[in-house]
């Protein structure tokens, strides 16, 4: 079942531009989108959490025309490159910030959450004595904890380190798999596309390129579950836990 789609979504900002894209995510696919700086990767992100609006097309979520819907109705988790972290917040409450629940669930789920990512330590550090590969990995945090069903990655990994990067993903695909995520990841790196990723799309000029299958082994199939508690997103759609990036 399709729970993401663009129809042949067409938007000219000048410098960056999608024209014609039509692509179909079915409920719990993993979709790599690759290509060159400028080709419109993060702007497909940012139509479909409704930060855009497409000059022409449509974007249609869980069966449903969302094209003019706003970001906080889609239901959605959005992580960009830029962390977009809040600066008056330490990692912990920037990690636990739109949980449900009691806080004592909530300190549980976002402790268990703080030592899959290897950030326990930094949980009452503020934000700006943190680096770019931790920031990164809180605001991921953040994402996950929220529990929407649908998360987009723009680039969300770019500043860790290759070890930590690879140790990252396969922690996505366990949660994928024990949470039943669909993830849309938009990435730099090929290789992480097909290691990751079920279909691998490639944008040039704006365009759909290719989509190809990705032919990976299985990464978790034999990983005992996690233990991290699943925070559902709300029916309202509150589960947007960024503002608009740079494409």
């Amino acid at each position: 079942m399709s729970v993401l789609e663009w129809q042949q979504v067409s938007l000219d900002l000048g410098e960056f531009a999608l024209r014609d894209v039509s692509l179909r995510v079915g409920s719990g696919d993993w979709i790599s989108i690759v290509g060159p700086t400028g080709s419109g990767k993060t702007l497909l992100l940012e139509v479909a959490a409704g930060f855009l609006r497409p000059d022409s097309g449509n974007v249609v979520l869980r069966g449903t025309n969302a094209t003019h819907s706003p970001p906080e109705a889609r239901s959605l988790a959005y992580v960009p490159q830029d962390d977009l972290l809040f600066p008056h917040l330490n990692v912990e409450d920037n990690l636990r910030f739109g949980m449900r629940g009691s806080r004592a669930r909530q300190a549980e789920a976002c402790n268990r959450m703080a030592n899959e990512l290897g950030i326990a330590h930094l949980l009452h550090r503020r934000v700006d004595a943190i680096s770019g590969g931790e920031a990164q990995r809180v605001a991921l945090g953040r994402g996950l904890l929220f529990g929407a069903d649908i998360l987009l990655l723009d680039e969300c990994t770019s500043a860790l380190d290759e070890e930590t990067r690879a140790e990252t993903g396969l922690f996505l695909q366990r949660w994928k798999r024990d949470h039943e995520l669909t993830i849309v990841q938009v990435t730099h790196d090929r290789s992480e596309a097909h290691r990751l990723g079920d279909l691998v799309v490639s944008l040039r000029d704006g365009r759909i390129e290719t989509v190809l299958r990705s032919e990976r082994p299985p990464l978790v199939e034999e990983l005992p579950p996690l233990i991290v508690s699943n925070q559902k997103g709300t029916p309202d759609g509150s589960s947007i836990l960024a503002d608009q990036t740079s494409r």
